[in-house]
């Protein structure tokens, strides 16, 4: 190993060794019940205290399921003792989840398209009692579900039942601000609960599924970071794996996965300039800018492969790959793609001035987002709309709109306006995640819509809060329990794969925490 990648390699060492445990016990014994009110249309009823857990005898056939008060990221323990002389061996099935649909559904029947490995499901075999069994892997859960295959005669107890908790953050949330309702203190809540899980080895992108470095997920983590636990060394530690791990093209990934060693995966375009306004932010919120100087040429780079796919009127024709910008099939990423290279150029002009670089080269920066902006406003700007159309067939879409905001393409005046309009046009194609809804909140704040952000975060956030979410899922469409991006192998979605604790969702604390005190707190009117 040469001594830069051995330099390398120590600066980005040091993520598991460094996260810290606390035990959660099982909090009550629940039941599920429909409930056509309840999210997924399933209801949780508490059964009895799970103190009581060492009284109860099981045997063959018989189920429980444990709820563990919140959503924790760890390892479970059990301790199971016998109920008289033990005659034979205990199997117990074991489904660990994160929602009550989850953990109701028999894992037989599941047919979502990424696959049942997803699901968090063990069969464990006890001969000896009493027994302490530590199930060998790590889970996303707030339920435990507990079926007895097969008992002895004499039956068995669960005598306790805990969660091994881990965070690099620790236990602790930050407490809410004064004033705030208790409404916002509960969105404040699952948003630090969110970052607080998914901060493990790496700042993962969900902690059940995916569970990878992901770059657009890290941006959104690091705002979310700077006003809670401030581990400016994480972000830190994870910007580096990411520019560690550009290809042969000197493309940045979109994501990176750690075992068995750290590699890179999943090269998207729009989080690949992305990275861009990531290292600027970091700079700014650690006041460290070394990794800015250190990987300012890298983010350079990944304009390169925008400009490869810009005709003279800067309709984008991107030759392959990967552009996200939603979970969304439909939507035409044209002037998205172009908004963030424009915004993401404007960050490569101010970490240019943080760094004292040469004056040339920011303006050099400025001038080629202004150019860029003139050609899509010329392009794509419908006046008699006031708002950006997308590609040649003219899409209308929120995700335009709120790009197009960010970048300067459309005024503060007419980002307003576009806000307003498109809450009336049903032609217009919708956001479909957390992720796209964390930019509306960026845009409402550039173009001076504060009202806007303020509704939205209570409605969109507060309403995972009013369907039991105590921390916030990876998609989430209102008025549709079961939408899932996923596919179904069964004629009918599947939604187990979605993650319901998941990085991108977690960002309306950053909103609030900055907000002047009269806009942030306060009752619903």
């Amino acid at each position: 190993m040469t001594t830069e990648r051995r330099e390398a390699s120590r600066k980005t060492e040091g993520g598991e060794n460094e996260l810290q445990e606390w035990s959660v016990a099982a909090r009550d014994v629940v039941e599920f019940v429909p409930h056509a009110a309840a999210w997924q249309h399933v209801g949780v009823v508490t059964a009895y205290p799970a103190r009581l857990l060492a009284d109860q005898l099981l045997g063959t056939g018989m189920r429980l399921v444990l709820d563990f008060g919140e959503t924790l990221v760890g390892k479970v323990r059990l301790r199971l003792e016998s109920g008289g002389e033990s005659d034979r061996p205990v199997r117990l099935k074991l489904l660990a989840a994160e929602l009550p649909y989850e953990a109701d559904r028999d894992p037989e029947t599941f047919c979502g398209g990424l696959g049942r490995g997803w699901l968090q499901e063990e069969l464990v075999t006890v001969h000896d009692f009493p027994a302490e069994l530590e199930l060998p892997h790590r889970y996303s859960l707030r339920y435990l579900v507990v079926t007895v295959v097969s008992a002895p005669v004499c039956r068995v107890k669960l005598t306790r039942a805990e969660v091994i908790a881990r965070s690099a953050a620790g236990e602790a949330l930050p407490p809410p601000l004064p004033g705030w309702d208790r409404e916002l203190a509960l969105i404040d809540a699952a948003c630090s609960r969110t970052l607080r899980n998914c901060m493990q080895e790496v700042f993962e992108d969900g902690p059940k599924r995916d569970r990878r470095l992901w770059l657009g997920d890290l941006r959104l983590q690091a705002l979310a970071d700077h006003v809670t636990f401030r581990r400016y060394d994480r972000v830190g530690r994870c910007i580096r794996l990411l520019a560690e791990h550009r290809d042969e093209r000197g493309m940045i990934p979109g994501a990176v996965i750690m075992k068995p060693e750290p590699h890179s995966s999943s090269f998207v375009l729009d989080y690949s300039l992305i990275f861009a306004r990531l290292l600027l932010e970091h700079c700014l919120f650690s006041g460290d800018p070394e990794l800015g100087g250190e990987f300012f040429d890298a983010a350079a780079r990944q304009f390169d492969f925008f400009r490869a796919g810009l005709d003279d009127e800067l309709g984008f024709h991107h030759p392959g790959g990967w552009i996200f910008v939603d979970h969304c099939r439909e939507l035409d990423r044209t002037a998205p793609i172009s908004c963030t290279a424009i915004w993401a150029a404007e960050a490569m002009a101010e970490l240019a001035e943080l760094l004292k670089r040469p004056a040339s080269e920011a303006a050099r920066w400025r001038a080629e987002a202004e150019s860029w902006r003139r050609a899509l406003r010329g392009s794509s700007f419908d006046p008699a709309l006031g708002m950006l159309r997308s590609g040649y067939g003219g899409q209308l879409s929120w995700a335009s709109q709120i790009w197009g905001i960010l970048a300067g393409v459309l005024t503060p005046e007419e980002g307003r306006a576009a806000l307003m309009t498109l809450e009336k046009r049903e032609d217009a194609v919708k956001p479909n995640s957390p992720y796209l809804m964390h930019y509306l909140l960026e845009a409402c704040r550039c173009c001076g819509a504060e009202e806007l952000l303020r509704d939205t975060i209570r409605r969109y956030w507060g309403g995972m809060i009013s369907r039991g979410a105590d921390t916030f899922w990876e998609v989430y469409r209102e008025g549709d329990d079961f939408y899932t991006p996923y596919g179904s192998g069964c004629g009918e979605p599947d939604p187990r794969n979605n993650s319901a604790c998941h990085a991108w969702s977690g960002t309306p604390g950053y909103f609030l925490r900055t907000l002047p005190p009269a806009e942030g707190r306060g009752t619903r009117r």
